[in-house]
This record gives structure tokens, C-alpha cells and sequence, in this order.
């Protein structure tokens, strides 16, 4: 006979009475039908922690399952063990010889084998995961038979880099995880993409979970937050979702900018944050910009994130971004040479995630070269993301950068005028608008005072013209005397270190 439901045991079987909670919850989720067809005589569940188990006779009807049933299985989750609540997909071979004693397993293991592999499913979500290695190697997951691949590794603040760019934020965190709900409440914290953010809300949850051992913590992304929500408007469960989310003592959200334009959802967190505040809990939430310019998001929420304290975490320092090389290239440090390493952090400067990048570029061509990268050799591999940055020049970054070099306005630009002190820079600003942005002459012309494409055709082929003939510049200007050719080059790397 099957156990009671209880954390730790097997909760239900593929033979268990429909009466047993999991068995019901993963009939419901997944609809009578199905689970007669998939389930019924070949599967069986158990609950252990904040994890729901689904054991299935084979790797090929694990696969088919995962693709099919994800988010019923999520849903399954959720609704037994709240927010937080998981599943794993996993084998259990002993369930074989029911299957295989019916016709049906052919006919699922052929279409689970025609099925392509599931591919950029979130990791959180789930995880296919043999319980023996010779049936994952079929699979080809031998890695994950050792460790789920869905168990989160929260990080900590031993992990993260300080620096000017981020003292603020970093004390503030701090001072939130050792007193919740006593300090900064709520606690905004917005900047660029990958300057540690997440890392910061993640430091947050471990120390809590560390320290104040009683506290319920949550951590969540905004999408998440709606797909609950959205989850619980259908089944209609809303109140068992506002119990979960607003009787919380420390609520964490990630990428707060997700709910642009989504008016109910905001309305519900709304309700949720006042509850959580008022009530003594704590709250921390990132963006991607100030709450003033959250310009889509009710004035009611974005009040509140600015009643508490707001702080901004800018992209890493020249001396902070080489520390954090130092610390990323450790395990590989045998890779390149310090020069090499300093080229990185000098050239990388946008965040942690570029740097990362980089060392592990130059980590693999050590790897297939076997000879340790000099920092030459380092500029001549990383060549192709300098000129990736180029693209990233906008046609604002060129008329600014224009009218730097030639003192001239925005407006002179634009003009309608022919005077060759406008015309010649205006003709400049043409060509490395297409050279750099890559706009079509079209867009080009339209932005330079609404001129037709065929302008911008002949202002291109004017300064190609100049640079073929190493023609110097002839404006009474800081240029004067220098040939277009060099000028270009001189913009053109202005404008990359503005991109970079």
C-alpha cells in the first residue's frame, strides 16, 4: 500500500487511490484523459521538501513527458507545496516491467525518440534527472544523475566585488539581510545589466535563510510574480495565491520592469507590497532604471519603492573591474599572461558578464592552442567584440561626437544650409553613420534634417573620395590640417569608447 502524504515519503503511486492528495493534484493538473493515457500503471510520486518527484520507467518517456506536461507539472507543484514548490522528472527502472508488459510503450517510446531534445527551459522549473547513469548517458545528461540541475545555487556577499559603483547598495543589503524589516524598507536598487544586481538579492536570501532561520523568505522574478497570478485568475485560486505572497516576512523581486503595462498585475502587487510593508516584512526589489521613469507602472507603486531608500549600482571602475578578473581568472589564472588579464578588464568596461565572457574566450584558445595568451594575443582574439561595440553606436552618439570635433551644433546639422563649413562635417557624420550603425540610408538622410537617401549616397561616396586622396582638412577648426582619413579614425574611436 501507498504511504499517507508526508514530506519525505512517497506520497503516491501510479496505483494509489485517486483519493490521495499528489495523485489527485497531478490528476487534475494534467486532466483525467491524460493521466489515464501517461500515468496511470507506469508512474509514482512523492513529495520531499519543497521538491514533488515524478518517477517514470524510462529516459525516452521522461523526455516526452517534460516537453508535454512542464507547466502542468509546475502547477502541480505550486499548488502542494506554495511559491516555492518544484518538480523532478526522474527514472525509476522497477517501473519497467509495468510498461512493458503493454503494447502502448512502443508506440511512446518511438515518438519520444522522434521528439527533438527540450532546449531553453528554465532550469528552475524542473529538471530531468536518471536515477541511474547508464539511462542518463542514453540521454545524454550524464552530469545531471549526479546533482539536479534544478537545485538553485543562491549566491553570497563574500562573492561579490566592492567598489564605488556599488558601496551604497551593497552596505544597504547588508544592513537589510542582518535587520529585515528594521532597515531601508522598501529597498530599491536599479542599474544597468550585469553589474550584480541579482547577485545582491540573491546575497540577501542566503544570509537571511542563514540567520533568521524563523523568517519565511521568498524570492521571486516579476515574471514569475504574473505567472502566478495569471495561474491563479484561471484556476481560481486567487486567495490561496494572496495568502502565499502577502504573509511573507522577507518578498525579494527581480526585474521589476516586467510589469510594464500590465495593469491587474500591478494592481495585485500593488496590494501585496502594502501588505508585506505594513505588516513588518521586508521588501527588496531591482530594476533596470529609477522609479520615476518607470513611466508604465501605477504612480501608487512606484511611490512606495521611492518611500523607502533608492540606490543605483553603476558599472564597475577600471581598478574594481580588474580586481574582479584577478578573482574570475583564479581556476584558469595558468590561461594568459597579468598583461592579458589587465587588457580585459581595461576593455570590458560594462559589467561583470563581459569580463566573464572574455577570460573564458581567451581560456579556450589557450585550451586549443595550448600556448599562454600574451596580451597581443589577447587584442588580436577579442578583435571581433571591439568591433561587435561598434554596432552598438547610435546616430545620435556620431552627430554629437560631430559637432565635438567641428563646433557646430545639433541644429547647424540639421540645417538647410550649404555652407562647406556645415556641408563637409554634415557629409563626415553621413559616412560613419553607415559605416558604424549600419542604418539605412534612408533613416540616415531623415535624421539630418529630412534629407532624401540619395544625399546621403553621394555624401558617402564624397568622403570616400577625400580619404582615397588623402585630402586634408581645410575648416578653420581643431582639424584643420589633419587628413579626413585621420579624423575618421580619431571619431570612429571616440565613438567605440563612448559604445564600450
Amino acid at each position: 500500500m501507498t504511504q499517507p502524504a508526508d514530506q519525505g515519503k512517497t506520497t503516491g503511486s501510479y496505483h494509489a487511490a485517486e483519493s490521495e492528495p499528489v495523485v489527485a493534484v497531478i490528476r487534475k493538473a494534467v486532466g483525467d484523459q491524460h493521466f489515464q493515457h501517461w500515468f496511470r500503471e507506469r508512474s509514482r510520486f512523492s513529495v520531499t521538501g519543497d521538491t514533488l518527484h515524478i518517477y517514470v520507467p524510462n529516459p525516452f518517456i521522461s523526455n516526452w513527458l517534460l516537453k508535454r506536461f512542464r507547466s502542468q507539472f509546475s502547477m502541480a507543484a505550486a499548488a502542494l507545496l506554495g511559491p516555492a514548490g518544484r518538480f523532478e522528472l526522474s527514472v525509476d527502472e522497477s517501473l519497467q516491467t509495468a510498461v512493458v508488459s503493454t503494447d502502448k510503450v512502443s508506440v511512446v517510446e518511438e515518438r519520444a525518440v522522434a521528439m527533438p531534445p527540450v532546449q531553453d527551459q528554465p532550469v528552475v522549473a524542473g529538471a530531468v534527472r536518471s536515477a541511474a547513469k547508464v539511462a542518463a548517458s542514453v540521454t545524454g545528461v550524464q552530469s545531471l544523475a549526479v546533482r539536479p540541475a534544478n537545485r538553485r545555487r543562491f549566491r553570497q556577499f563574500a562573492g561579490l566585488m566592492s567598489g564605488e559603483c556599488n558601496d551604497l547598495a551593497l552596505m544597504a543589503a547588508q544592513q537589510v539581510a542582518e535587520f529585515p524589516g528594521e532597515r531601508f524598507n522598501p529597498l530599491y536598487i536599479h542599474g544597468p545589466t550585469g553589474v550584480g544586481k541579482t547577485h545582491l538579492l540573491e546575497a540577501i536570501y542566503s544570509e537571511v535563510k542563514t540567520t533568521h532561520t524563523s523568517l519565511n523568505v521568498m524570492y521571486l522574478t516579476s515574471e514569475s510574480f504574473t505567472n502566478y497570478f495569471t495561474q491563479a485568475l484561471a484556476s481560481r485560486t486567487v486567495p490561496s495565491f494572496r495568502q502565499r505572497f502577502r504573509n511573507v516576512d522577507v518578498l525579494l523581486v527581480d526585474n521589476i520592469e516586467f510589469l510594464d503595462n500590465k495593469r491587474a498585475t500591478q494592481e495585485e502587487f500593488l496590494h501585496t507590497v502594502v501588505q508585506v510593508v505594513e505588516h513588518g516584512g521586508q521588501l527588496v526589489i531591482t530594476g533596470d532604471r529609477h522609479p520615476r521613469l518607470l513611466s508604465k507602472h501605477r504612480e501608487e507603486l512606484t511611490t512606495r519603492f521611492m518611500s523607502g531608500l533608492v540606490c543605483r549600482i553603476e558599472s564597475p571602475s577600471e581598478e574594481t573591474r580588474r580586481r574582479i578578473a584577478a578573482s574570475l581568472a583564479l581556476p584558469i589564472r595558468e590561461s594568459f599572461t597579468q598583461e592579458a588579464l589587465d587588457y580585459v578588464a581595461i576593455k570590458c568596461r560594462n559589467n561583470v558578464r563581459e569580463i566573464q565572457g572574455a577570460l573564458n574566450c581567451l581560456h579556450g584558445h589557450y585550451k586549443l592552442g595550448g600556448k599562454r595568451i600574451t596580451v597581443s594575443r589577447a587584442r588580436e582574439i577579442l578583435g571581433d567584440m571591439e568591433r561587435e561595440c561598434r554596432r552598438l553606436v547610435r546616430i545620435s552618439d556620431v552627430e554629437k561626437v560631430i559637432c565635438d570635433a567641428f563646433g557646430l551644433t545639433t541644429a547647424d546639422l540639421r540645417s538647410k544650409s550649404r555652407r562647406k563649413a556645415v556641408s563637409c562635417p554634415r557629409a563626415v557624420a553621413m559616412y560613419i553613420a553607415r559605416k558604424l550603425t549600419k542604418s539605412a540610408y534612408r533613416e540616415i538622410g531623415m535624421y539630418f534634417g529630412g534629407r532624401d537617401h540619395s544625399t546621403v549616397v553621394a555624401a558617402e561616396k564624397r568622403v570616400q573620395l577625400w580619404i582615397d586622396s588623402d585630402s586634408p582638412i581645410s575648416l578653420p577648426t581643431s582639424c584643420r590640417g589633419r587628413t579626413v582619413a585621420d579624423v575618421i579614425h580619431e571619431i570612429e574611436e571616440r565613438l567605440l569608447s563612448l559604445a564600450l
